[in-house]
């Protein structure tokens, strides 16, 4: 924040200009110094001295007040694109969370249907076993009784 402060303050200060004041004083100053009147461009140089140091203060707080505000805006739009970023992560994130419960319920409503088929085919063979092996009891049973019984010596 620091570089972004010295930056926006370098920024303004060229674009910062001496008052009219100022510039007819130096216009003056040089005008009596061409003229050889010594004593009183030293008179005016010590006014706009003074005028300059004036007008340089006024200047740094306004750039300080200028750069502050632009720092605090450029704050401000940082932080408002950092909360849009953890929005649309969370948004994110909860996107991923709801696709992974229905992929989860899909796949355990998948291992159901496999599990009752199974049950239904396991079910079949078993009934099917049962009733072959019932045929073949009752087809020995019924040769048993068409058989004569023998008679022992």
């Amino acid at each position: 924040m620091e570089e972004a402060k010295t930056r926006v303050k370098e920024e303004i200060r060229s674009r910062l200009k001496y008052s009219k004041a100022v510039l007819e004083a130096r216009t003056k100053e040089q005008a009596l110094v061409k003229l050889n009147k010594y004593d009183e461009a030293e008179i005016v140089r010590r006014k706009l001295d003074q005028l300059e140091a004036h007008e340089r203060q006024k200047m740094e707080l306004t750039t300080e007040d200028q750069a502050e505000k632009r720092v605090g805006k450029l704050k401000n739009k940082q932080q408002l694109a950092m909360s849009a970023l953890l929005k649309r992560i969370q948004r994110d994130r909860n996107e991923q969370l709801k696709q992974r419960q229905v992929d989860s319920q899909r796949l355990i409503q998948r291992n159901k249907n496999l599990l009752n088929d199974l049950l239904v085919k396991h079910t079949c063979e078993l009934k099917k076993t049962m009733e072959c092996v019932k045929q073949a009891l009752d087809g020995a049973k019924g040769n048993e009784v068409n058989t004569p019984e023998r008679k022992s010596p």
